[in-house]
């Protein structure tokens, strides 16, 4: 599957460079110009080709298991084919964000996305859209009578406002894991199916069931176009700007690293209760409480997939996966479930990134030629 799909991957990469051929052009010029047309894709390392295959192929087969799972708790409510499912709804976010971490790191926006938002894993989720909260136990879509099919629920989400969700990770998570419940029975409850409705009643645990399937099957779909060989090629050919560029590479780095983790750290910092001054929560996975695992396994990611990859040729690489390890371990500390949440966790994780990307930014100007060329 890896060998067809890198073949694939050689053909798109070399085919707007192909030269068509004349009848009087010998079998040997023929030869040197295919050769010469397939050269781009050749010179992309292989370990940064293999890399972009495994990241994306993890992304989809587990939004596949999601959704296999998912459909195992609907058949069979209980309580191990609902931690069943919520443990691949981990996995499949876990996976889904390093992928969209490498086009961000390419500076590329996934090829779902539009005006900078991500359909996939856009949050937060205003409570009480989808499904009943605390204090309005008849809300949400489950309560309504609006047709739910997946055209529906494509032109639903964010129409009128951000926060109204539809499709992805999150909508699957406020499901999965409902707010005020209290504790994993009450969850069960909710999609187990009556036996009879009233006719004017809104059968809301079929509707909720209907709801959860649709938004996992639309999610499969969904995720895996980004397994498709044209968009495979369109990331690796952003990721080969940094080869034979380790400055370059690190300066993206230290970018995408302050973001992706500095900023949600800094958010908690100063809102530990977990609720923004608007009420929003800060947290990006706030029902499953899964933040700071989901950083920790980027970071490792990062550090046993890309560094060599990215930063090949350089002497602080060892030290860099040292430093990585040791801000995984930090964020791995961090219990979301606190309320406040420690704030002496969050400084220690801090501290750890700013050492992660003190040695980045040192490599960065130890190629001068590749960081002014990053900041073109």
């Amino acid at each position: 599957m890896a060998r067809m799909a890198n073949r694939g991957l050689i053909v798109l990469l070399g085919a707007g460079m192909l030269i068509a051929g004349c009848s009087d052009k010998t079998p040997a010029d023929k030869d040197a110009e295919q050769n010469e047309a397939a050269a781009p894709a050749a010179r992309i390392p292989q370990p940064l080709q293999d890399g972009v295959e495994q990241t994306t192929t993890a992304a989809c087969k587990a939004a596949d298991t999601l959704n296999n799972a998912i459909t195992g708790f609907l058949d069979a409510p209980s309580d191990d084919n609902l931690e069943t499912a919520r443990q691949a709804w981990r996995e499949a976010h876990s996976d889904y964000r390093q992928l969209a971490f490498l086009y961000a790191l390419a500076g590329q926006s996934m090829p779902q996305q539009h005006n900078d938002r991500d359909p996939i894993d856009a949050h937060p989720l205003l409570p009480g859209y989808l499904d009943q909260v605390p204090g309005y136990p008849h809300s949400g879509l489950t309560y309504s009578e609006v047709p739910l099919t997946p055209d529906y629920l494509r032109k639903e989400h964010q129409s009128t406002d951000f926060y109204y969700l539809t499709l992805g990770f999150h909508p699957l998570e406020s499901l999965l894991w409902p707010a005020g419940t209290d504790g994993i029975d009450e969850t069960i409850q909710r999609y187990r199916l009556p036996k009879t409705t009233p006719e004017e009643t809104v059968n809301a645990p079929e509707r909720r069931h209907d709801l959860l399937r649709l938004i996992a099957n639309v999610l499969d779909r969904d995720v895996k176009t980004l397994c498709n060989a044209q968009n495979t090629a369109y990331l690796v050919t952003g990721l080969a700007a940094f080869d034979n560029h380790p400055g370059r590479a690190a300066a993206a780095l230290d970018k995408r690293l302050g973001a992706t983790i500095g900023q949600p750290l800094t958010a908690w910092s100063q809102s530990p209760d977990g609720e923004d001054h608007n009420g929003m929560p800060v947290g990006h996975s706030p029902e499953a409480a899964t933040d700071f695992r989901e950083l920790a396994a980027l970071v490792r990611h990062l550090s046993a997939k890309w560094t060599d990859v990215l930063l090949d040729g350089t002497d602080a690489v060892s030290t860099l996966n040292q430093q990585m390890q040791a801000l995984a371990t930090q964020l791995e500390a961090i219990d979301m479930t606190q309320v406040p949440i420690h704030t002496d966790a969050l400084e220690a994780a801090q501290q750890a990134l700013a050492q992660v990307r003190e040695t980045l930014a040192r490599i960065s100007l130890k190629a001068p030629v590749a960081s002014e060329e990053a900041g073109e």
